[in-house]
C-alpha cells in the first residue's frame, strides 16, 4: 500500500495485522481523490474508523490542511502513527482513540467542522451505518458544500436521505461501494 500523489508520492504505508481491517484498493482510492480533486486543497478531513490511516495521510499528501483520525483499535492507532510518521504529516495530522459516537460527539462540542468526511466502519457489523450516519447528521460537523463518503458492501442499502442530509450518488468498486451524501442549504 503506498500514498498515490502529492508530496509523500509512492511512501509505503504499513496496515495493521489481522483481520479487523480492510486496506482501501489503491483503484477505489484513485477514483475517490479523482472526484475530490478541486476540494482537498485546504480541507480539513475527517477519517473515522481510519484503520490504516491511508485516506486521511492520501488528503494531507495531496493538499489537504488537516486531518484527523479516529480508531479505536489501540494496534491500528500505532500504524497510523507509524505511517504519518514515514510521510512527515505529523504537523498536519491528529490521531485519537476512541469510539467514533463518542469523538463526533466531542467534534459537535468544539464547533468543528469538516470539509470531506469519509467513514470505513466494519463490515461484520451491518447495525452500525445507519446509527453512524445518524450521529453525523445530528451533529452538523460538516462544512459547507461539504461530502461525507461511506464505504460499505456493495449489497447494503443506505437511505437517500437522513433529516439533514442527501445521497447524491452511489458508486460501486468491486465488492465495495461508496455512499455520498451533502447537507441540504439552509
Amino acid at each position: 500500500m503506498r500514498v498515490i500523489a502529492g508530496k509523500a508520492k509512492g511512501r509505503v504505508l504499513v496496515a495493521p495485522e489481522g483481520l479487523n481491517t480492510r486496506p482501501i484498493m489503491a483503484k477505489m482510492k484513485e477514483a475517490l481523490f479523482s472526484m475530490w480533486q478541486f476540494d482537498i486543497y485546504g480541507a480539513n478531513f475527517l477519517d473515522l474508523f481510519a484503520g490504516s490511516g491511508s485516506m486521511g495521510i492520501e488528503a494531507i499528501s495531496r493538499g489537504a490542511k488537516r486531518a484527523v483520525f479516529v480508531e479505536m483499535d489501540r494496534n491500528a492507532i500505532e500504524v497510523i502513527k507509524k505511517n504519518i510518521k514515514t510521510c512527515n504529516f505529523a504537523d498536519e495530522a491528529e490521531v485519537y482513540q476512541d469510539d467514533v459516537f463518542a469523538r463526533i460527539k466531542w467534534f459537535q462540542k468544539t464547533g468543528q467542522k469538516f470539509d470531506i468526511i469519509y467513514l470505513d466502519p466494519p463490515f461484520t457489523v451491518e447495525s452500525i451505518f445507519v446509527p453512524v450516519m445518524e450521529a453525523l447528521d445530528e451533529a452538523d460537523i460538516l462544512a459547507q458544500d461539504g461530502c461525507i463518503a461511506i464505504r460499505s458492501l456493495k449489497e447494503k442499502e443506505m437511505p437517500e436521505e437522513f433529516k439533514n442530509l442527501y445521497k447524491y450518488k452511489k458508486k460501486v468498486y468491486g465488492i465495495s461501494a461508496i455512499h455520498f451524501y451533502r447537507a441540504y442549504e439552509d
